[in-house]
């Protein structure tokens, strides 16, 4: 008889705040900073911090910015 083991898997929690029409990086991040609903801030580097979908950043971020179907990790400060 095969006998399974029982994993606990941590649950994570991913946000993705889409940009809309003229909304720039720096409004986006000043909104998600405003509205996070624990309390947390964040930020980013526009250059370092540019992330795909698939990559590790993108998977371990907190919260992502979409921004002209370009994305961003946020880091909590």
């Amino acid at each position: 008889m095969l006998k399974l083991s029982e994993k606990t898997i941590k649950e994570k929690t991913m946000n993705i705040h889409l940009c809309k029409g003229d909304e720039t990086l720096e409004q986006a991040l000043d909104y998600i900073n405003e509205h996070d609903s624990e309390g947390r801030k964040y930020t980013f580097d526009k250059e370092a911090d540019r992330c795909y979908v698939g990559d590790e950043a993108f998977a371990n971020a907190p919260v992502i910015i979409n921004y002209q179907n370009k994305y961003w990790a946020l880091h909590i400060v």
